[in-house]
């Protein structure tokens, strides 16, 4: 008897240390969703905007120009947004293999490294090409992409985060999502660079180390993610 009633204290404990993670990533998520509700605070058809900028490939200037009425602190409230939502999801890919707050750690140092690398690319343009065309361009490709591309990992991780049961389907999902996004942006930036002619050599510099580099990495790991769980 003794026996059977220690299993099922140890199961009660996992039970509710799985409730208290599912209880706290839910009030994160309702925050980002706070944010993301604010940063379009009385700005009529944002969402519409942001999924129209998202769909954006046309590299001309005065097109480009009408996202910049998403003014910055809606762009910060956005960005804040993307953090959050990725670290989320982060999390609930790798805390199975770490203790709470080392997959806490690790699914923030992972979405810092994350979004560094898809911040210095245009900068990288810049002090190649000096064009401030061209970096102006591919910030907003950049910004356009991300901005509602965190919409979506955020939608993404409600959804994770209320079927938390389903980690194997939802990791692969997780993975796949994060890969179009990142292969949608450099279609658009590959596209902007063709059309504004931009130097061979330099072209090609730019696509090697700071477009297919990272998204190499991120097939690498992901490989590797997918053998560990075969």
């Amino acid at each position: 008897m003794i026996p059977i009633f220690i299993a099922l204290l140890h199961e009660f404990k996992l039970l509710e240390r799985v409730t208290q993670t599912n209880n706290v990533l839910l009030l994160i998520i309702i925050l980002s969703y706070i944010l993301v509700g604010w940063s379009g605070m009385n700005r009529n058809g944002f969402i519409n905007q942001l999924i129209k900028n998202f769909f954006r490939i046309s590299p001309k200037e005065n097109d480009f120009n009408e996202s910049l009425k998403i003014n910055f602190g809606s762009s910060f409230l956005l960005f804040l947004n993307l953090f959050i939502s990725l670290n989320c999801c982060f999390f609930l890919l790798v805390k199975n293999y770490f203790s709470f707050w080392d997959a806490l750690i690790v699914s923030l140092v992972t979405s810092v490294i994350f979004l560094s690398l898809q911040q210095i690319g245009y900068r990288f343009v810049l002090l190649l090409t000096g064009n401030l065309d061209v970096s102006a361009g591919i910030t907003t490709i950049n910004r356009n992409t991300w901005q509602f591309g965190g919409v979506l990992i955020l939608i993404f991780a409600t959804i994770w985060t209320l079927n938390i049961k389903q980690y194997e389907t939802m990791s692969y999902s997780f993975l796949i999502l994060l890969f179009l996004l990142l292969t949608l942006r450099i279609i658009k930036g590959i596209y902007f660079s063709y059309k504004k002619r931009i130097k061979w050599y330099y072209f090609i510099l730019y696509l090697c180390t700071l477009e297919i580099t990272p998204a190499f990495i991120y097939l690498k790991t992901a490989f590797m993610y997918f053998q560990m769980k075969m």
